[in-house]
């Protein structure tokens, strides 16, 4: 299981704002603290999961992906929701 941003909060009991800005090396967040959470995360073996990342910064109308959740594939609503969405697009 890989850890999350969501986890390194909980467990230094701070937002998930913060270890974002903090991962990005934003300087609205102290030196200190900046280092603590980069240091927990890397102890930890944290990841950024590049696939959010490239839906998040992508542009919008450059962009050619759409994130969609589905709880179990194998259903047939599902699937038919999927075409629809791909047809839509």
């Amino acid at each position: 299981m890989s850890i999350t941003m969501k986890d390194i909060a909980r467990e230094l009991g701070i937002s998930v704002a913060t270890v974002s800005r903090a991962l990005q090396g934003s300087e609205r967040i102290s030196r200190e603290r900046r280092e603590e959470i980069c240091a927990y995360a890397e102890r930890l073996g944290y990841k950024p999961n590049i696939f959010a990342s490239t839906l998040r910064h992508s542009k919008v109308r450059l962009s050619k992906i759409i994130g969609v959740i589905v709880p179990e594939f194998v259903h047939y609503y599902f699937s038919t929701v999927l075409s629809g969405i791909e047809q839509t697009a």
